[in-house]
């Protein structure tokens, strides 16, 4: 058993050492590279007398030299691409070696067949170092995206709570093409048709790497690529700003849900506050009696009519274009998804709490996770952008910073203790 390999010699994007995206076979590796990396793997397996299903990683250097990595006895979790390119088993052929049974097919009967890409779906957030996220998930339907060559491999549904005790991955798109850019295509199109809604995610950032120069096209990445993006500020990792289109649903589907003076008798037009994420807009909804409506954003004037609204699924028509958008309203907010983009609006209400914003004076937990380090102790003065306390959550380090000078006044945790998301961990006197 231990002779045998499948050289589907895949390749991977990650950051903070976790694969983000798979793809097989490589872009950059020959078919003498193949080869070679195979008769090593083979020479590993031997060398220990293993037998049985497992994965040998190599890392490649600038030279495109190998280098032998690790060895897993298992499958890894990018063995979907694999799958995909040989059109065998793998999980079959494991449960068979473990049988002592003979594998189906031997190595020159391996033909490799396409391209395929797995991206994984982690409900963290890229625009903001990539904090892990919990909280409930509010759509979900893969099945939207399940065309020709696309597989889902998921572990959530619709109503279902992240936790934060377990990896950040919850789903991956799995899709195979017969070629590169096919591939490409087809990853994208199945991520603008199953998005997730109710926790950030990584969803927009996965479409958009894929297509990016320095990753697809010229198939430069590293093992630390994505992680100088985010302290170079690349504009991969700047946070996509909702359009015109995004801020004129919106104010119509909350006006309509929330009847906003919207009277199938009434033409009266009315402003509408509405925010996304800091940004807040003033829209002036204008209904008639035919069931379209005149939004007004800055100078710009648009005309919407919403078709129809079935479930969670929204067609709607604007300035005479139709176009479809997942729409789920959620305790007073609306989450949006359209063209590949994810979005949180809200009206804003003419009597904010003033005790719901956090101030300078006050560390809140982001996520809920494990307070493993507090830097500061009652009375410690603190200068601004001092580091407080850290929680951890999904692999994940968070540090909370002063906002400003001031003189610890309580703390509101101790090490080891586990916190909810927003627990006021940390007080400071700013006086």
């Amino acid at each position: 058993m231990a002779t045998r390999c499948i050289l589907a010699s895949a390749t991977a994007a990650q950051r903070r050492r976790q694969k983000v995206i798979e793809e097989a076979p490589s872009a950059v590796v020959s078919p003498a590279m193949r080869e070679a990396m195979g008769r090593d793997a083979v020479a590993a397996a031997l060398a220990v007398g293993y037998r049985g299903a497992g994965t040998v990683e190599f890392i490649v250097d600038a030279e495109l030299k190998h280098y032998f990595l690790e060895m897993n006895t298992r499958l890894q979790v990018e063995h979907p691409v694999t799958e995909l390119v040989t059109g065998f088993d793998l999980v079959e052929w494991q449960l068979r070696v473990a049988a002592g049974q003979p594998l189906p097919a031997r190595q020159d009967q391996i033909e490799l067949k396409g391209h395929a890409i797995e991206a994984r779906l982690y409900v963290e957030d890229p625009y903001a170092g990539f904090a892990p996220q919990t909280g409930t998930v509010l759509h979900w339907q893969p099945a939207a995206a399940l065309h020709a060559g696309v597989r889902i491999d998921d572990g959530i549904v619709e109503g279902g709570v992240i936790s934060p005790y377990y990896d950040p991955m919850v789903a991956k798109i799995i899709v195979h093409g017969r070629d590169r850019d096919d591939a490409i295509r087809r990853l994208r199109a199945a991520l603008h048709n199953a998005p997730l809604l109710g926790l950030r995610n990584n969803g927009r950032f996965l479409a958009d790497l894929v297509d990016y120069p320095a990753f697809f096209r010229t198939a430069t990445m590293t093992t630390t690529l994505i992680d100088a993006w985010q302290e170079q500020g690349e504009a991969l990792l700047q946070r996509p700003v909702a359009g015109d289109v995004h801020w004129c649903l919106a104010a119509a589907a909350l006006a309509m849900k929330q009847g906003a003076g919207w009277r199938a008798d009434s033409v009266a037009a009315f402003g509408l506050p509405v925010r996304c994420d800091e940004v807040q807009q003033m829209l002036r909804v204008q209904p008639d009696r035919h069931g379209s409506v005149q939004v007004t954003l800055g100078a710009a004037v648009h005309h919407l009519r919403i078709l129809s609204h079935e479930g969670a699924r929204l067609r709607f028509e604007m300035d005479g274009v139709i176009r479809s958008a997942v729409a789920v309203h959620h305790q007073h907010a609306l989450h949006l998804a359209l063209d590949g983009d994810s979005f949180v609006f809200s009206e804003v209400s003419a009597f904010p709490d003033s005790n719901a914003a956090q101030d300078a004076t006050r560390a809140l937990s982001p996520v809920a996770g494990k307070v493993t380090q507090i830097a500061v102790a009652l009375g410690d003065a603190v200068q601004e952008g001092q580091a407080l306390v850290c929680v951890e959550a999904m692999k994940m380090e968070m540090w909370l910073s002063a906002q400003a000078a001031g003189t610890v006044s309580a703390v509101h945790t101790a090490l080891g203790e586990q916190v909810e998301s927003g627990a006021l961990l940390i007080e400071l006197d700013l006086s």
